[in-house]
């Protein structure tokens, strides 16, 4: 998995740290849509926004940005601004293709078993805490050896099993 942060979860963190630390509360624009953009933001890294959330997202910031009372307020819009128009295509992945180009954002993480790689070894089931995991180990005196598949709707996304798999089988796609 790739160790750097995508850029919907970049700019989530930023402006959660403006909510966080900068948001003083005096100013209406930036209050009424501070819970907007985090939740938007939020639904994006999951993969459950859509484009138009997108669209709507770019146009609260530019209405903040132009009638918002303070520089703090107005730089947090103007850098969630720019973070979308400069990174559209991950934002369009997460919202459209439900996927992170980082593959950082765990909450769209899917793994699958190659099975062409998987020598059934048995280690990933059993680490799976979630169960997630289906398969048997290889028995040699067996003809109908079936291969391992993960069930994405219980996996956690723990990783444990890539952890665990010596042979490259499970693949992040």
């Amino acid at each position: 998995m790739s160790q750097m942060l995508c850029e919907v979860t970049k700019a989530f963190e930023a402006y959660r740290e403006f909510t966080e630390e900068k948001l003083c509360g005096r100013c209406l624009p930036c209050m009424t849509a501070a819970p907007i953009i985090i939740d938007t933001l939020e639904r994006l890294r999951r993969g459950d926004a859509t484009m138009a959330e997108i669209d709507q997202l770019e146009s609260i910031c530019t209405q903040v940005m132009i009638v918002a009372l303070c520089k703090h307020g107005q730089k947090a819009a103007t850098n969630l601004s720019r973070a979308v128009k400069d990174h559209r295509e991950a934002f369009r992945r997460h919202a459209e293709e439900k996927l992170c180009p980082e593959q950082s954002c765990r909450e769209v993480l899917r793994y699958r078993v190659n099975p062409e790689r998987c020598t059934q070894c048995d280690k990933c089931r059993a680490v799976c805490a979630a169960g997630a995991i289906l398969g048997d180990p290889y028995l040699p005196y067996r003809t109908d050896n079936e291969p391992y598949v993960i069930i994405m709707e219980k996996c956690t996304r723990c990783g444990e099993c890539l952890a665990v798999c010596s042979d490259e089988a499970i693949e992040v796609v």
